[in-house]
């Protein structure tokens, strides 16, 4: 797998709308819109050719240059609650479909059925409509690579330490079913959210617009505010959290991107092919779904 330098021009396309949909949300300050672009639009313009640049890690520095300049913490806040309400309806009713079906079902396939409808959950996405999400818990996911069984057998005995890297904010209402099921058949579960706003992920100050029922999952901050993770930002108690866990799962593109070429076995990454670069160097079509664990796929 390689999604690294130079940047492709879609890459770069897709880095630029970004920056646009970035500034309208953080200011109404047509001023301040235009300095935090040129200034975002000046990182992507050095960094692009760098030695293994993603756009992840571009994203990750030009989102604090649009936030200083525009004044805004968190231009994504409104959205994020948005996408919070509509994701907690959609999970609701498709999880009051699936509830008879699950009832007496035996543990694998309850495992099988909860990973995919977290999966389902990377649907959302900052360039979509929410609603576009029921479609898809409607169809079912197209899994193109699916290697939710290598998970399931590495959490075959009980008492696991699973860490779960979180994405988009609406996702949680996908990933909370098959967390709390981790931990009802014995495995200590960590939910990792951001430390700090980006994007529309789901960050510890988001916390407070979701109201949910935990069970026995922690949650934890990366101590950071990157797209996807770099590990050498985040927190000292997450790097540790991090360096114990037995599975390791990240939700989303941004991860792919930033643990995509681990060689660390405990890591498995769930997301949609979104874009064609992200489809062609996962080895899949536009808009399939994926659960694989990487190391085993290094070319």
């Amino acid at each position: 797998m390689q999604l690294k330098a130079p940047l492709s021009s879609t890459c770069q396309a897709c880095l630029e709308r970004l920056i646009d949909l970035t500034v309208t949300l953080a200011t109404t300050d047509g001023e301040l819109r235009e300095r935090a672009r040129r200034q975002a639009l000046l990182i992507v313009e050095k960094l692009k050719n760098g030695p293994g640049i993603t756009p992840a890690y571009i994203a990750s520095r030009f989102h604090p240059i649009i936030k200083a300049i525009c004044r805004n913490e968190d231009p994504f806040r409104e959205r994020k609650i948005e996408e919070i309400r509509t994701a907690e309806t959609i999970a609701a009713r498709a999880l009051k479909a699936m509830g008879n079906r699950l009832e007496n079902a035996p543990e694998k396939e309850t495992f099988s059925s909860l990973l995919t409808f977290s999966l389902i959950g990377n649907g959302l996405d900052f360039f979509r409509n929410p609603e576009e999400l029921e479609n898809l818990v409607t169809a079912g996911p197209n899994i193109s690579i699916n290697e939710g069984d290598v998970i399931y057998s590495r959490l075959s005995n009980p008492g696991a330490t699973v860490l779960f890297l979180g994405d988009n904010a609406g996702e949680v209402f996908f990933d909370l079913p098959f967390l709390k099921f981790l931990g009802e058949i014995g495995h200590k579960v960590f939910f990792a959210v951001k430390g700090a706003p980006v994007q529309n992920d789901l960050c510890w100050q988001d916390l407070e617009n979701i109201s949910v029922d935990w069970g026995n999952v922690v949650v934890v901050s990366t101590g950071c505010g990157t797209v996807g993770l770099e590990l050498e930002h985040a927190s000292g108690y997450f790097r540790e959290l991090y360096d114990g866990a037995d599975v390791i799962m990240g939700k989303g593109m941004g991860h792919y991107e930033t643990l995509g070429d681990t060689r660390d076995e405990r890591v498995f990454l769930l997301f949609q092919a979104k874009c064609l670069p992200v489809a062609t160097s996962s080895g899949v079509t536009l808009n399939s779904f994926v659960i694989m664990q990487p190391a085993c796929r290094r070319t």
